[in-house]
């Protein structure tokens, strides 16, 4: 019985494997949308309810690392749905992206979240004026826009004061949910979003004022020859998408 499963499984990888090299070996179309890791739940249940789901395939990540990756010259790449305007700017300063292609997909807002019942945002000022165990997680800015965000909150927040020594940076906003479901002595700052996914207790909502907007956007690129992207991208704009990304705590246009 576990053989045949794990041959089931096996069979499984393999067609998915073939589908990829097929897609990516055997023509000079575009076949690969990059996507913000925030957005995987969204995009990944409108891209399996695709008709033409093997004619392109999702990539996602952090939007500042999806995007040096357009701009290395990965042609394969037709459209992008990033998290940040300074990562949709890597594109339109090489020409790779035009001012007409991008529209504004949703918005999003900073929480400081954990897993622990007991914290405040009280608890967290007074926690980061103490030398103790307690951290606080963030993305990477170099690869997730969610890093910039939360390190110009904690400069308005604490200002002048050195509290390095209490920041984890590392991985995208993913990682940073990961990291607070499995250990209850963290703070981390993130997207609203992420943390409902997952289920934290939110204890702080951030003033949009403390950083940049958060804007999603997408944009069909220059050298994308692929219909079957353009159609997909047209169809995140439908009012039923908008109504889940509206149920997952983004804003959105009506």
């Amino acid at each position: 019985m576990i053989n045949k499963i794990l041959k089931k499984i096996l069979f499984s990888f393999a067609l998915i494997m073939c589908n990829f090299l097929l897609l990516t070996c055997s023509n000079d179309n575009t076949s690969i949308i990059m996507v913000a890791a925030s957005l995987n739940e969204v995009i990944q249940e409108e891209y399996e309810k695709s008709d033409n789901n093997d004619k392109f395939y999702i990539s996602y990540g952090g939007s500042m690392s999806l995007a040096r990756r357009v701009e290395n010259n990965e042609k394969k790449i037709g459209a992008v749905i990033l998290a940040s305007n300074s990562s949709i700017e890597i594109l339109t300063n090489k020409a790779l992206l035009k001012n007409s292609e991008i529209s504004l997909f949703a918005k999003n807002s900073l929480v400081l979240a954990t897993s622990n019942s007991s914290y405040t945002y009280e608890t967290f000022i007074k926690d980061n004026k103490l030398d103790n165990e307690k951290k606080i997680i963030i993305a990477d800015p170099e690869i997730a826009p969610a890093g910039n965000y939360s390190k110009q909150v904690l400069e308005n927040i604490f200002h002048d004061r050195d509290i390095d020594n209490k920041i984890i940076s590392s991985g995208d906003v993913s990682y940073v949910s990961s990291m607070l479901v499995s250990n209850d002595k963290y703070y981390g700052i993130l997207y609203k979003t992420e943390a409902i996914k997952n289920d934290l207790f939110i204890i702080h909502e951030f003033p949009n004022t403390f950083h940049d907007d958060i804007e999603y956007k997408t944009g069909v690129l220059s050298q994308n020859n692929n219909t079957y992207i353009n159609n997909f991208i047209d169809r995140l704009n439908s009012p039923t998408v908008k109504k889940k990304l509206s149920e997952l705590g983004f804003e959105v246009q009506k």
